[in-house]
């Protein structure tokens, strides 16, 4: 039996597994995001583990992974015992009010079900606590929260008790008597929420490691859906729109010891994160079921010997008009601000587009914007000087 939530609503839990999966109705030129916090009995993080989001969709203790952005799979018997709440976040940029048809949460367990309907039209929020898993007295509960916030993730993220780096409204520490010591550290993990974004073809920028490797580097290309197929997001929504365009994603490749190679659908060379290339192409959907964009994958612990990736996309289905998918880009790795390049074309009618070259200079990890426009692979491959050898393909 369903249980159908109201905002401020809480109930008992009867099982200790359960799937947790958030909906959002038809949108475009929309970026949602979804993501969880495990929380202290103080209702503040306790440390950088405790935040599950695309970057990092495990916790140590296996009591919650992210399967597909949208999904988690929860564990409450994992739970450590220092740990006493679970909150799920939704973000939505320009704003919530841009989900017209509101969204929906789902938490599905053997025996107990739960679901709850929110608002989203005329809202000024940008992220919301959307619901809480929380321990109370040995027994676990859920309440619908539905908690808005009309700064974006910032203010949510100090709710919590995050530093957000180049916040306004930081202040400096206070000096306190020091704590006894805790069963896992407490210290305040601080996020860099800031986003940069190239304008200009060839700005460059240059990011340093941070710790011993750039983790899992994830590029994402996404477009206006209504140019192409709708893909399936952070969110997991079911967009069932179908377009005009499949927009695919791949890079070519080149390492230190000059090995080189090209990551794509056409051909199924998807690649791979744990052994050469390090480089993997999450899939390719072609179904429209899919709102997330393409996803490739870089493994930041062979950096060292990579000389450059080269960022591409092509139409391989559809006519050439890069004006109307409003394309972009984005390049995320752990610890560092998120580059975002714009593929701002009016009128191409080349199918191809070298979007940004990652190079390795010195050990640190320089992005260019390159947005460079051909007619094809082969002669995209003759300017930058790969030297492949092309044929016919198809996926």
């Amino acid at each position: 039996m369903v249980t159908t939530l109201i905002a401020g609503q809480n109930a008992k839990l009867a099982n200790e597994k359960f799937t947790f999966r958030l909906i959002v109705g038809n949108v475009q030129n929309v970026s949602l995001d979804a993501s969880a916090i495990l929380l202290a009995n103080t209702g503040k993080v306790s440390s950088d583990d405790d935040f599950i989001f695309f970057n990092q969709p495990t916790h140590p203790s296996g009591a919650l992974i992210q399967q597909e952005g949208a999904t988690f799979a929860i564990d409450l018997s994992k739970v450590p015992g220092y740990l006493e709440r679970i909150a799920f976040v939704l973000t939505a940029d320009p704003g919530l009010s841009a989900l017209s048809d509101g969204y929906r949460f789902e938490l599905t367990g053997e025996t107990d079900q739960f679901d709850f309907s929110g608002q989203g039209a005329g809202r000024p929020e940008k992220s919301l606590i959307v619901c809480e898993l929380y321990r109370r007295n040995g027994d676990w509960k859920i309440k619908a929260v539905d908690q808005g916030f009309a700064g974006g993730m910032a203010p949510l993220a100090e709710h919590f008790g995050v530093e957000v780096e180049g916040s306004p409204n930081q202040a400096p520490p206070t000096p306190t008597a020091a704590p006894s010591p805790p069963p896992k550290p407490q210290e305040k993990p601080s996020v860099n929420l800031s986003k940069i974004t190239l304008d200009k073809k060839g700005d460059t920028i240059s990011l340093e490691k941070k710790s011993s490797s750039f983790g899992k580097i994830h590029i994402n290309l996404n477009w206006n859906q209504s140019a192409g197929p709708a893909k399936k997001g952070l969110l997991g929504s079911l967009m069932g729109k179908q377009g005009g365009i499949d927009l695919d994603l791949g890079c070519m490749f080149e390492f230190k010891d000059g090995t080189k190679g090209i990551v794509q659908a056409l051909g199924k060379h998807f690649g791979s994160l744990e052994q050469p290339p390090y480089i993997f192409l999450d899939g390719d959907d072609r179904t429209g079921s899919i709102n997330q964009g393409e996803n490739l994958y870089i493994n930041g612990k062979q950096w060292s010997d990579i000389k450059r990736v080269m960022v591409f996309a092509f139409i391989y289905e559809g006519a050439a008009n890069w004006a109307a998918t409003n394309g972009r880009v984005s390049i995320k790795a752990p610890d560092q601000p998120e580059i975002e390049i714009q593929m701002d074309a009016s009128g191409r009618n080349e199918k191809f587009c070298v979007i940004a070259m990652l190079e390795n200079k010195h050990g640190d990890l320089s992005i260019s914007k390159e947005v460079n426009y051909f007619s094809s692979h082969k002669p995209a491959d003759e300017h930058y000087g790969f030297g492949f050898q092309w044929k016919a393909g198809s996926k």
